[in-house]
Formats: structure tokens, sequence, C-alpha cells
């Protein structure tokens, strides 16, 4: 495992490029964002010997970065651009360039010390691909049954025929991700468990080993900030806000919705929830999120515990 200097490195990502800045010199280096430039960048990270390098999450382009330099031992924090703009902002740094923004990276590391990346497993990454793969597809076929109320008649057979196109590939995949987590020794506790629960399917589940490494380590409310699901307070003064939930991982906040939606009906912890806030006068939306919150609290206990759904022990 790496050891560290206190030098703080900021990597500004974009598709082509990868701009380095370290914090407190005139240390720059620019990479392709390419296989050999990440090697090229591995090896003068081990010159650094930094403490933490902190990573521009641009739609992907991060990943193989991120990767290589955890995989090489060194911690890495993966940051969401709008919010270090706003630090930016905050400091009174308004100029924006490639650059300046690796700069303003390393400077947001020392001083916020952005939550360290957790590294997936081989199995996880290899899973993960599946399920964007699989929410892409999702994507496909909604705009396609959108454009068949639109389409001109004599174009209809063409968009059909792209829909039972997609319909089968998602078939495809759901196998795919059936068998994946049946032939890992390593989650199939996990997944006996968490499919115990009323509400959770098969892509949730596959979704949280996946994208929620997290899970059952975490107390309540550190597993509910994670998911984006935790109440935030908005008061001032004697005004007292409304409660929103923000950020977190979108992705697992997607499929806990849709399982949340089901486990209002068929979960009767969830059920009885979900009604006794109605009853108090919540919206239903509000509702529903707090439900989200609840279901995923109890299913961080399950794995925590080791044990599957039992109605009576977890009210």
């Amino acid at each position: 495992m790496a050891t560290s200097s206190g030098n703080y490195v900021g990597i500004d990502v974009s598709k082509d490029r990868l701009d380095v800045a370290v914090l407190g010199g005139n240390q720059e280096k620019q990479v392709d964002n390419t296989l050999q430039g990440i090697h090229e960048l591995v090896k003068w990270m081990v010159e650094l010997d930094p403490e933490l390098i902190v990573v521009e999450a641009t739609g992907g382009y991060q990943r193989s970065v991120v990767e290589a330099l955890f995989q090489a031992g060194w911690a890495v924090a993966v940051v969401n651009p709008a919010r270090v703009r706003q630090f930016a902002r905050a400091c009174g740094l308004l100029a924006k360039t490639d650059k300046l923004d690796a700069q303003v990276l390393a400077v947001f590391g020392q001083r916020v010390q952005p939550r360290r990346y957790e590294g997936k497993s081989e199995a996880g990454c290899q899973l993960s691909a599946v399920l964007v793969r699989r929410r892409q597809l999702d994507e496909m076929l909604k705009a396609e049954q959108n454009r068949l109320r639109t389409i001109s008649p004599s174009l209809k057979s063409s968009v059909e025929r792209i829909i039972a196109c997609l319909k089968e590939e998602k078939k495809t995949l759901d196998i795919q991700i059936r068998d994946f987590l049946a032939e890992q020794a390593t989650w199939q506790e996990q997944t006996e468990i968490l499919n115990s629960a009323p509400g959770v399917g098969m892509v949730t589940t596959a979704t949280l080993l996946a994208e929620l490494p997290e899970l059952g380590k975490l107390d309540r409310k550190k597993i509910a900030a994670l998911v984006g699901v935790a109440p935030m307070n908005f008061d001032s003064g004697k005004k007292r806000g409304y409660r929103k939930t923000k950020g977190g991982r979108a992705d697992v906040r997607s499929v806990l919705y849709m399982s949340t939606l089901v486990a209002t009906r068929y979960n009767p912890l969830i059920q009885t929830h979900y009604q006794q806030l109605l009853k108090r006068g919540k919206l239903k939306k509000v509702a529903l999120i707090a439900c989200m919150r609840k279901f995923l609290t109890i299913l961080n206990a399950m794995l925590r515990d080791r044990q599957p759904f039992r109605c009576a022990s977890m009210a």
C-alpha cells in the first residue's frame, strides 16, 4: 500500500485528456485519457507520493483513471463538478479553465477532505457494466414507446420491430444478471437475504450489491445520506423550511424508488408506514420518500445482522 507525503493532487477529466495539478507548487501535467497516458500518470504519482488524489466525475470518462490509481494503492476521491464549482466561487475563483479546475480540485481535497473512493471487486465492476447497459436499453425502449404514439401509421411497424428487439435484449441481460448473481459465491448469502424482503427483485438486488457495497457496513443515517434519501434542514431564524432530499447515488435511488412502490402494496412494514404517513396528512410523494428511507434502513440492518426479512422482528 502506498504511503503519503501530504501532497494533494487534482485531476480535471475530459474525454481526451487529463489535466493534473499539485497543491502548493508549480507542478502541472497533462496526459492523454488513454491507457498509456494513465500509466504515465500512475508512474508520476509514485514520485509525488500524494496523500489524496481528487478526480472530477465527468460522465464516466474518469472511471479508468480512478480504478488505475486506486489499484496502485493511492487514496482517491471522486467528486461532483457542481460541488467543486460552488467551492471555487465561494473562494472567489470565478475564472474557469481545465488547468485552473485541476488546481481547485487539489485545494478542495485539502480543505474539504471528501469521502475516499472504495473500489469495487472485479465481479462488482462486471455487474455494474451489465446494469448500465440495461438502463440504456430501458431509456431507448421508453423513447421508442413514446414515438409509437405519434408516429405516422406507415412507420409504425418499424418502431414496433425496434421495441420488440429492445425487449428481447433486456430479457437476455436479465438472464445474464440472474446467472451472474448465482455464480458469485461471495454474493449468494447477501442475495438470499435481500430477496427475502417483499418488494426487492433481481434488478434491485444486483444494483445494491454492485453500486452500494457499503450496505450493511454503515449506520442508518450514513447509508441514507449516501443514497440521497436523508432529509436536509432548510431553517433560518424562526422560519422552518421544508425538509428535502438531495444528492446521493442516483442509480441506487432510482431502483429503490421502484422497489418501495411495490413494497407499499406487498411489504407489511412499508405498507403500514406508508398508510400512517398519509393519515397524518403527508403528501404521497413525501410519504414515499420516507418509506424509501425506512426500506433502505431495513435492508441495511438485514445485511448487517445477516438475517432475512422478518416482519415481526423489524417492526
